[in-house]
């Protein structure tokens, strides 16, 4: 397949470099060929009086008041330029939504300007961008839906669903990464185009069979369940609380940023928290594991999540236990999936006890074949596709 070339590119979505998102993965694909204006948007949560919140919008706000503007700072990429408009994230307000759409109607419209963008390609993550659908003279809007956002903890839902219902409508491509997402986003009988995620394989499994240890991990006895990624409000810590209790000698590693309420965790001798590493050293953390967990609640947010750790556990040939999820039980050929949390610890015993050479170079090889090129090539063939049918709105089709 041919990928996208000399195009201009505006995307809407998380912070650049913050932590590797779908959406980053996929752009960085994009980069080396094409014009990039990221766009560092606010979240859909309206912060709360909490730690991990008021550090939050001291960043945002610091990345507002620095005297280089990341537009000038970013030497990340010559193509790319990343900017920071004023946001406020408080958008059931209408001064404050109407105010929002101003700044970045603003601050976006002077770098199209700036760069000599002509009709650009727009990618948004978030419902909450609805507002600027139409407004940057775009040639097509693409909605890629990464998360089930109407089942978000701590959010307006009612507020999510109807920017998100005005999103799809005005959007001319949308995209899920999981089947239960293109289920749940269809409109008018209209569904969206299946992208699964990817994997940047060669980071991975580079790592493979590394034996010396970062210093956080030195002295922990194996075997290693590890997790990385944020130990957030889906993740069940009552399970691995219970793991943990029922197999002492075992060592439980959670790598990651913890934005929700942990304190069950406490006092657990054999769960270790060494926080969040560099994506850049985040594989040589997980070779030492023994196996690779993906322990989430089952519930109607996680039923859409289609998680990144998966293929990125396999490139390190690792075996996976998991909870029950449609986009993960695909691959049951590969990784247990475990129903109650009595299956869950039978699962694991199974792995540590059966784990091969031959079932680690299969896992590897699975990775290899979902790589981020290869999803970035199938997305460029996609816009390829609404552009050509002369896509200016909903009208995305029912492909999956």
């Amino acid at each position: 397949m041919t990928m996208l070339n000399d195009r201009d590119i505006i995307v809407f979505s998380d912070d650049w470099g913050r932590h590797p998102s779908s959406c980053q993965h996929l752009i960085g694909q994009l980069l080396p060929t094409n014009r990039v204006v990221w766009v560092n948007t606010i979240g859909m949560r309206s912060p709360q009086i909490s730690i991990y919140d008021i550090k939050r919008c001291f960043e945002v706000a610091a990345g507002w008041c620095s005297k280089a503007p990341e537009t000038e700072r970013c030497q990340l990429h010559p193509n790319l330029t990343v900017t920071s408009p004023v946001m406020i994230p408080y958008n059931q307000f209408t001064l404050i939504r109407r105010f929002n759409r101003s700044s970045v109607k603003r601050s976006v419209g002077s770098l199209i300007e700036k760069r000599g963008m002509k009709k650009p390609l727009v990618i948004t993550t978030f419902p909450c961008t609805c507002d600027y659908v139409g407004t940057l003279g775009e040639s097509l809007h693409v909605y890629y839906c990464v998360d089930d956002f109407v089942n978000w903890p701590d959010v307006d839902l009612e507020l999510i669903r109807s920017m998100e219902d005005l999103l799809i409508d005005r959007s001319g491509l949308v995209l899920a990464s999981a089947e239960a997402l293109c289920d749940a986003k269809q409109r008018g009988g209209k569904r969206p185009l299946l992208l699964p995620h990817g994997v940047d394989f060669e980071h991975f499994n580079a790592a493979c069979g590394k034996t010396e240890r970062p210093v956080e991990l030195k002295g922990i006895p194996q075997p290693i369940i590890g997790f990385f990624g944020a130990i957030s409000a889906w993740v069940d810590l009552d399970l691995l609380v219970e793991l943990a209790t029922l197999r002492p000698q075992w060592s439980f590693v959670l790598i990651g940023p913890v934005d929700t309420d942990a304190s069950v965790l406490q006092g657990v001798p054999n769960i270790h928290l060494p926080g969040k590493v560099p994506y850049a050293r985040l594989p040589e953390y997980a070779a030492c594991f023994d196996v690779g967990i993906i322990p989430f609640q089952v519930n109607d947010l996680t039923k859409s999540v289609n998680p990144l750790k998966l293929f990125e556990y396999l490139a390190l040939g690792l075996p996976v236990v998991s909870s029950f999820m449609p986009e993960v039980a695909k691959y049951r050929d590969l990784i247990a999936i475990a129903g109650n949390r009595s299956e869950f610890l039978a699962c694991l015993d199974e792995a540590l006890a059966g784990n091969t050479a031959q079932l680690r170079q299969k896992r590897i090889d699975a990775a290899r074949s979902n790589s981020w090129r290869a999803v970035a090539e199938r997305f460029s063939a996609m816009v390829n596709v609404a552009e050509g049918e002369g896509a200016v709105s909903h009208d995305h089709g029912t492909r999956s």
